[in-house]
């Protein structure tokens, strides 16, 4: 195959595979073989339906404070493919992702990969490549038959399970949680981030074999609106953080980020209060002040997010004038989305995304506002174009929301860097 710049692979990639969404391990498994591909070091698997970004976020930021070699596979990304496979906090460069896909396309013969098997074969050819100490791996739908579970975690981690993905995963929590349980391993530590359990949860990872480990039952964790606090299990007995100030991030990931480190076989750094504090991920609650005004951008894309959100600002932001530039894929729930967040958002502003055939268009999604909530929207071609309509419209002390998939993320991205130069 001739030479391609990583624009070229990617859009080749797109459509190499006769299905967009393929669950299954035995294409990448057999990949992954003839490379001879596994991690030389520990493997952290983290799955579930919110939360998975600042998990992950947590585990790799607590060790790097401790000098450790980490690479993190995460998808989708928000504006560059580079975002996906990330080492020592460095995104891949495209140079190692080409090297990368050309040895996988070489390796794979006859055997058809997806976008996605393709990206998670080459994190892990970059990582051992690299020769990183710690692989942490973030499943990108499901968990049992997602592309990373071709390799054996060492340690897994469920954050929340909630209704998405019904077409792939099932359209109960009880069957969803099945799913996500399959990243699981006999014998090893598999860390369980919520309380709010679907009945099978535990039962299929005692059918896995899997050593659970419990939050509120093997760790402990208590917040309320402003503080929180962990205890923890380690090998060297219990590890104690009190009275942390709170973040964006949900506590809940935070401490199960915590005590995956400390199943990991590692412990905490010394300035853990303030790494845990300090935590940002691009796109999850992520606060930021543009243009005078306090924006919050969140991916959040299905309805036990967009709880959790409306739960936040209405903590944090109450009794601010919330505006939102909002869109999501036409297989999410946004009826039930519009319903959760309309006491918290009084002005709506939906675009268009022609290019992503994905993606509801504006008129239906204020349809479904209108019919829900009994609020009104205003309808815009781009993202950007809705974006600049709501800070011409908003006042100095409104909050303004960015939410939805990560293609609405991602364009606000090029607009407000478009903006800021």
């Amino acid at each position: 195959m001739p030479a391609k710049t990583l624009e070229a692979w990617l859009e080749h990639l797109e459509h190499a595979h006769s299905k967009p969404i393929d669950l299954s391990l035995e294409r990448a498994a057999e990949v992954a073989a003839r490379l001879r591909l596994r991690s030389a070091g520990k493997t952290l698997t983290v799955a579930g339906t919110n939360g998975k970004g600042s998990t992950v976020a947590t585990v790799n930021a607590l060790l790097r404070a401790q000098g450790v070699a980490v690479g993190v596979f995460t998808s989708p990304h928000i504006v560059s493919f580079n975002e996906r496979i990330v080492i020592n906090d460095e995104l891949a460069s495209d140079a190692a992702i080409v090297d990368a896909f050309e040895a996988i396309e070489q390796a794979r013969g006859e055997i058809s990969l997806t976008y996605y098997e393709f990206s998670a074969l080459a994190a892990a050819f970059i990582f051992q490549q690299a020769q990183v100490d710690v692989w942490i791996l973030e499943v990108g739908l499901g968990g049992r038959l997602d592309a990373v579970n071709i390799f054996d975690a060492d340690v897994a981690v469920v954050t929340s399970i909630d209704l998405d993905h019904q077409d792939y995963l099932g359209d109960t929590r009880e069957l969803i949680a099945i799913e996500k349980a399959g990243v699981a391993r006999a014998g090893a530590p598999c860390v369980v981030a919520e309380s709010n359990l679907p009945k099978t949860l535990l039962p299929e990872l005692n059918r896995i074999g899997a050593v659970t480990v419990r939050v509120n039952t093997d760790y402990e964790l208590r917040f309320d609106p402003f503080r929180w606090s962990g205890k923890w299990q380690s090998s060297e007995g219990h590890i104690n953080l009190t009275n942390l100030p709170r973040s964006a991030l949900l506590p809940s990931n935070l401490a199960a980020g915590v005590q995956a480190l400390l199943c990991l076989g590692y412990g905490l750094p010394g300035n853990a209060s303030a790494v845990l504090t300090s935590l940002q991920v691009p796109g999850r609650r992520e606060i930021r002040d543009l243009q005078n005004r306090t924006v919050l951008v969140d991916v959040a894309h299905n309805p036990a997010a967009i709880k959790a959100l409306a739960e936040f600002v209405e903590a944090r932001f109450a009794p601010k004038t919330c505006r939102a530039v909002f869109s999501a894929m036409i297989d999410k729930d946004t009826g039930t989305m519009f319903a959760l967040a309309a006491d918290t958002i009084s002005h709506w502003y939906l675009p268009n995304q022609a290019h992503n055939p994905r993606v509801a268009k504006a008129l239906e999604l204020k349809a479904v506002l209108e019919n829900v909530a009994g609020q009104g929207a205003k309808c815009y071609d781009t993202v950007a174009h809705a974006c600049e309509a709501m800070w011409q419209e908003s006042q100095q002390d409104d909050l303004l929301l960015i939410i939805g998939s990560f293609t609405t993320v991602a364009a606000f991205e090029v607009w407000a860097r478009q903006t800021e130069n």
